[in-house]
């Protein structure tokens, strides 16, 4: 990995490792449905500037529009379905949702084959491996077990599986049909309005909205870094060192939380979550490491902008 992509690497791990909090802070003002609807409308807002300034083309074919809606269903439409369909589907806490959304690259590893995908490397396997090992003593599911039975794990599972599948589709997509990693993230933001608004008459729009300085600069954090740069560096990562490499920074995730709870909550921080994140930092490192084959490193493609 370049320098530029340890940079989006690190970006991408503090943004997301982050997200919890930003959110708690924009619900002080905004109810679910708003908050959801205008963080990506602010991101797509966002983006469309990023492609415009980029000088990017949107895609003219159809079958590639439906390759992206696809991508959109499976990262945003179907989470936002079950927790519309199954009871309580919020009810998961922080520690099950992150192991979750850890377990992705797990399943980018079992549907690779099926989705006639390049075999990952025994290195890369093993990073993979040990770093989920590592959330898993971070956020331990043999510790009050009832909570993972819920209705929020089964939504946050068929979730991960989703993401999972969504990623081996992203690369594909960008290296066969070459949609650039800018274009790939606003079409999703473009179409993360559609899901949002689509469920406001059913989740409803709530009281009138209490703007705020914590409010206003959550919700342009999640929005503009969030859900727009901060996305358009990780698709640029799947593109450039794979799918399964680059969701190793969902370990780094639960380790920007724990100690991001511990500085600003005062969380406690036990000799097990040290443990944990340490594991999780091999892991990445693992994962991350180049093998030594004598291999000649790939050609840079040249790229007209900085974030792809």
């Amino acid at each position: 990995m370049d320098q530029g992509g340890a940079l989006r690497f690190g970006a991408v791990a503090l943004m997301w490792g982050s997200t919890y909090f930003w959110i708690k802070e924009a619900l002080g003002g905004l109810s679910p449905s708003q908050f959801s609807f205008l963080r990506v409308l602010v991101g797509a807002v966002a983006m469309l500037a990023v492609v415009v300034i980029a000088g990017a083309a949107l895609p003219r074919s159809p079958g590639v529009w439906l390759r992206l809606l696809l991508i959109g269903f499976l990262t945003n439409a179907l989470p936002v379905l079950l927790v519309q369909v199954v009871p309580d589907a919020t009810g998961a806490d922080v520690g099950v949702v992150s192991v979750f959304n850890a377990s992705v690259p797990i399943w980018v590893l079992l549907l690779a084959r099926p989705a006639r995908e390049p075999r990952a490397g025994a290195r890369l396997v093993t990073g993979v491996l040990v770093g989920f090992a590592g959330v898993l003593l971070v956020f331990p599911p043999w510790e009050q077990a009832d909570r993972w039975l819920t209705w929020g794990s089964l939504v946050n599972f068929v979730a991960a599986v989703a993401y999972g599948l969504a990623m081996i589709a992203m690369r594909r997509l960008m290296v066969r049909a070459g949609v650039r990693p800018v274009v790939l993230s606003a079409t999703q933001a473009f179409f993360g309005v559609g899901w949002a608004a689509a469920v406001i008459p059913v989740e409803g729009w709530g009281p009138a909205p209490v703007w705020s300085t914590p409010v206003v600069v959550s919700l342009l954090v999640l929005g503009v870094l969030n859900t727009a740069v901060v996305f358009t560096f990780f698709t640029r990562l799947v593109l450039d060192e794979g799918a399964l490499r680059a969701g190793t920074v969902l370990y780094l995730v639960p380790v920007v939380l724990v100690l991001g709870s511990a500085w600003l909550e005062g969380a406690p921080l036990s000799a097990l979550h040290l443990v944990g994140m340490a594991v999780a930092v091999v892991g990445v490192a693992i994962a991350w490491v180049p093998a030594r084959t004598g291999a000649p490193a790939p050609t840079p493609r040249p790229e007209p902008s900085a974030i792809g």
